[in-house]
């Protein structure tokens, strides 16, 4: 008869006791005595981008949609989520790429959509990145934040990823691809295996603004190629990524690995803002007739017969135009008429100029490109003549054949490159996409923007 091995220590009656830090275990799991939770739920939370969620608190006045604007993007994007869109090949698509030019409206609509999603019980998660802030503007955060949204949406999801965690503590340190199957894919393949179908399952997560992860462009095509992995080994997750239509994540979506299972939807050309931001300004300037301190001083007419339609038209389809027009002319300590009629410059501006933010969003753009001076060469032409010929620019510009493509390549959300077949042979030309980029060219207020040096012209005011 064998001698009985030694006894286990009994369990620890924490009832009238106080234990100051560290780890402990329990019943097999290990918990973090300084925040109450497990080790490897706090683990999580240590590795989570808070200011990443789509109602973080850290945007006083986080953009979403004006009420009764953009409900057609928005609902396609929600049923098709769902899985209940009428057409059937974006409907097969696990990946939907939301791309449109600078101030398009891109973080608003996704935000509206979260909020809808979030409220119909389709949401896992969201991760808005922000190139000016460092705790979203590269990838380190992006598994785990998601993961903690899950913990939050399905409890029952919490107690398997941390111990997973715990398994591995390290899991935050491996590659994207790792971390997505770890803590996202096998948990949930495990959830969902006895799903009965009478629930609605959450399956939308959603990438905003990915063209702002600071990292470098192989970090942002890496991320997306990591995505069609997700995808293929689950259906259980639908993806809608937002950003600006960079040649890069051009060229990804376009592969052969992301052109099958991706569905494209350029909000310049789908869905014409033009009505819902005639709408938009509508209800502003209704507010500020209704409560500005000056409105006694408005007159009756205000803003006058097609006022709104021209301002509209001149936001060329930018929502962060109308909304920077409207933060402008409500100023409590100005008269609203006065404010808008130097933006139509019909009067001489403010001290304050109106488009600080659109011009730094346009300063940036144009700035991160290889070859700025050229770059602005090139922007000359289509400023002072609209759509140019790109065959007559580069001879004008002693460029070789292609390298106004190339140049812009980082642009397209500012300019248009396309075909235009004529009675002679096809042309191609480049063109601005927005009108107020053309106000910002020609200003003369920023000294660094010289358009047009190269070919013995200045642009004035």
């Amino acid at each position: 008869m064998s001698e009985p091995g030694p006894k286990s220590p009994p369990l620890i009656n924490l009832s009238n006791s106080i234990l100051s830090g560290g780890n402990f275990t329990q019943n097999n799991q290990i918990y973090n005595v300084r925040n109450g939770e497990r080790a490897g739920f706090a683990r999580l939370l240590e590795n989570a981008a808070p200011n990443a969620l789509y109602d973080s608190g850290h945007l006083v006045d986080p953009p979403k949609c004006h009420p009764n604007t953009r409900t057609a993007i928005i609902q396609t994007v929600i049923d098709w989520s769902s899985g209940t869109i009428a057409d059937e090949e974006m409907n097969a698509k696990a990946i939907l790429w939301l791309k449109g030019g600078a101030g398009a409206g891109k973080s608003a609509i996704a935000r509206s959509v979260a909020e809808r999603a979030s409220e119909e019980g389709l949401l896992l998660g969201t991760f808005f990145f922000g190139a000016g802030d460092a705790t979203r503007n590269h990838v380190g955060g992006l598994v785990a934040t998601l993961t903690y949204q899950l913990c939050t949406i399905l409890p029952e999801f919490r107690d398997a990823v941390t111990t997973s965690i715990e398994d591995d503590p390290l899991i935050f340190s491996r590659s994207l691809s790792t971390q997505f199957t770890t803590l996202l894919i096998r948990p949930l393949a495990i959830m969902f295996a006895n799903h009965s179908g009478s629930t609605q399952i959450p399956r939308l997560v959603i990438i905003d603004g990915l063209d702002e992860c600071s990292a470098n462009i192989d970090s942002q095509q890496d991320l997306l190629f990591t995505l069609q992995e997700v995808t293929s080994s689950t259906s259980l997750i639908r993806f809608l990524v937002c950003s600006r239509p960079e040649s890069h994540l051009n060229s990804a979506f376009s592969s052969p690995r992301m052109a099958t299972i991706s569905y494209k939807i350029f909000l310049d050309d789908d869905y014409s803002a033009q009505k819902d931001i005639e709408l938009y300004l509508e209800d502003k300037i209704r507010e500020i007739k209704e409560g500005h301190p000056f409105k006694h001083k408005l007159p009756s007419m205000w803003p006058g017969p097609g006022g709104i339609w021209h301002l509209a038209s001149k936001s060329s389809g930018q929502f962060i135009y109308a909304a920077t027009v409207v933060r402008y002319i409500q100023s409590p300590r100005h008269r609203p008429n006065q404010r808008l009629d130097a933006i139509l410059n019909l009067r001489p501006p403010f001290k304050d100029l109106p488009f600080t933010e659109l011009d730094a969003l346009y300063r940036h753009i144009i700035f991160k490109a290889e070859d700025p001076s050229t770059v602005l060469d090139i922007l000359g032409f289509p400023l002072l003549y609209g759509k140019f010929e790109v065959s007559y620019l580069e001879k004008i510009l002693q460029l070789e054949e292609g390298d106004v493509e190339v140049m812009l390549a980082d642009l397209q959300s500012l300019v248009t490159i396309y075909c235009e077949t004529t009675a002679f042979h096809p042309e191609i030309k480049v063109e601005l996409l927005h009108k107020s980029l053309g106000d910002f060219l020609s200003s003369g207020k920023n000294q660094e923007i010289q358009v047009g040096t190269m070919i013995g012209y200045h642009i004035t005011p």
